[in-house]
């Protein structure tokens, strides 16, 4: 923060938002613009880059499962929800969540066909907006562990909407939790359908598709390998190895599995 003595005028930047996000000037430093006056300031806007946001936190889970269903965009072409969001992105065994545009334009497209809609999928700003709700949710319900600060870095600097995979909260785990028992209540009434092992929130799979720039680039990295072998010869490091190899073991479930050793069991 600058402070004027004669004006009383008082300014701030997040200087640890500046650093992350690589736009101060290197060789002069930091820039403290006048636009943003601390007595100008509200609380969320000065703690934002710390996951501060205006929505209000819902003690109880069951709200916030009712939040998550009633949050809908109000798009024909962009049919969506922050419910479908959250079930539909669930990898690692349902304990990570995933985000990204190629979820949302899958989960829209999936939308619009099963609607029989005759348009395809539109994006406007109100969308765009709607998609930071999303992510403005999840950070004040406490749902995952989510650094808002580097998601405010590639929404609001880059002019990107940004992709993750992060840990679900034990709040987001209980959530989960409540979600399965809901869907059980609604077999048991009939209101879903009985059997089958497709549950709603189960796990996600996503994967590297592979592109032409991968091709070429994966030679350029094994010659890129061989030039820091050649240059520094690195096999141990204090006579232990760099690298532990293991057996994969397939889960079932779409995951690698390694076996568990000594060092894995809980004591």
């Amino acid at each position: 923060m600058l402070r004027k003595p004669d004006t009383v005028d008082t300014f701030w930047v997040d200087v640890r938002h500046a650093h992350r996000s690589g736009a101060q000037d290197r060789t002069v430093g930091i820039s403290i613009p006048k636009i943003p006056e601390l007595r100008l300031t509200g609380r969320t806007t000065l703690f934002e880059n710390s996951g501060v946001t205006s929505q209000e936190f819902a003690e109880s889970l069951r709200e916030v499962l009712k939040l998550m269903v009633a949050a809908r965009s109000r798009e024909a072409a962009c049919p969506l929800s922050f419910f479908q969001l959250f079930v539909n992105g669930l990898p690692n065994i349902v304990r990570s969540l995933h985000f990204g545009m190629d979820l949302v334009t899958d989960l829209v497209g999936l939308n619009l066909l099963e609607a029989g809609s005759e348009f395809g999928m539109g994006l406007s700003s109100e969308e765009y907006n709607f998609l930071f709700s999303y992510i403005e949710f999840l950070v004040s319900q406490d749902l995952a562990h989510i650094d808002f600060g580097d998601y405010l870095i590639d929404w609001n600097d880059r002019q990107m909407v940004p992709r993750f995979v992060v840990p679900l909260s034990s709040r987001g785990r209980a959530l989960v939790r409540l979600i399965n028992a809901k869907e059980d209540e609604l077999r048991a009434s009939a209101v879903l359908p009985h059997g089958g092992r497709i549950r709603i929130a189960q796990e996600h799979l996503f994967q590297w598709i592979v592109t032409q720039s991968d091709l070429e680039r994966i030679p350029l990295v094994r010659a890129f390998e061989q030039s820091i072998r050649s240059e520094t010869k690195v096999t141990e490091l204090d006579g232990t190895p760099l690298t532990r190899s293991f057996r994969p073991v397939h889960s079932g479930r779409g995951q690698h599995r390694r076996p568990c050793d000594s060092s894995d069991r809980k004591m």
